[in-house]
């Protein structure tokens, strides 16, 4: 799980953050002024932070200069309400990673964040997606959904007694799985998950919207539903975040919207 500090004055734009970014997985922790950032950062050495400039007694640039002295390897991501070009470039000179300019909506705050996780991850192996569905066109389209937009290996199942041979063979991250499928059922392969030796996630995929079923599967062990149809905008931002909490979000740049 990837740890995010959030260092601002404003105690109430760290709660509303904190709350924003946690529920993604993200392990968040939370400081408004720089001594306590820097307490912080040499306890829990976060992977990420979101750094305010304009903070009263220590600056952000100062906080910065001795978070870079701590750990080289943290990602700061600078936020601040002006664009001093002088302030940017002594932030950069200091080790900044990027920029940030209030007000800025948390939509664009997660895609900056998620770039940044992924530059972390770069060299870890691509994440192993597997696809469960007796239907072809729909194994076929979320195929294409999570090949244009993410760098990760792909594996389709038609059936339930493919889906095991694979959850056994291969050590799969995440699993997108129909629940009604002739043979070996969905919920037969949820209930299977105990008896692997990993602990996949599995995300149920399924025309049928019922808030009982929904239920039902997370308590046989299912870590989400999904009702069909869905957002792409949603499942995107979904899989990025999970990706990202499991150190191997890896892009391929903006891909176009699904037709």
């Amino acid at each position: 799980m990837i740890k995010l500090l959030i260092v601002d004055d404003e105690k109430g734009l760290c709660e509303y953050l904190k709350d924003f970014f946690k529920p993604r997985g993200y392990s968040v922790f939370i400081a408004t002024n720089g001594q306590d950032a820097l307490s912080t950062i040499k306890k829990e050495n976060p992977e990420l932070v979101l750094l305010d400039i304009n903070m009263p007694d220590m600056d952000g640039l100062e906080v910065l200069r001795q978070i870079k002295k701590i750990s080289t390897q943290t990602k700061v991501i600078m936020v601040t309400v002006s664009d001093d070009l002088d302030t940017r470039e002594k932030a950069k000179n200091l080790g900044a990673d990027e920029f940030v300019k209030k007000p800025f909506t948390t939509d664009y705050l997660e895609d900056v964040v998620i770039l940044k996780v992924s530059e972390m991850t770069k060299e870890k192996e691509p994440a192993n997606l597997l696809i469960v569905d007796d239907e072809d066109e729909a194994r076929e389209r979320l195929n294409r959904i999570l090949n244009r937009r993410f760098e990760c290996n792909i594996f389709e199942a038609a059936n339930g007694e493919e889906a095991l041979n694979l959850l056994r063979t291969k050590k799969i991250d995440l699993v997108f799985l129909d629940i009604r499928m002739p043979g070996i059922s969905g919920m037969e392969i949820i209930k299977e998950k105990k008896k692997l030796s990993y602990k996949p996630t599995i995300w149920v995929v399924t025309g049928f919207d019922s808030e009982e079923i929904a239920h039902k599967v997370i308590e046989e062990g299912a870590d989400d539903y999904i009702p069909k149809p869905f957002f792409l905008r949603v499942l995107d931002s979904k899989v990025r975040n999970f990706l990202a909490q499991i150190g191997k979000y890896k892009p391929k740049g903006n891909a176009d919207s699904e037709k």
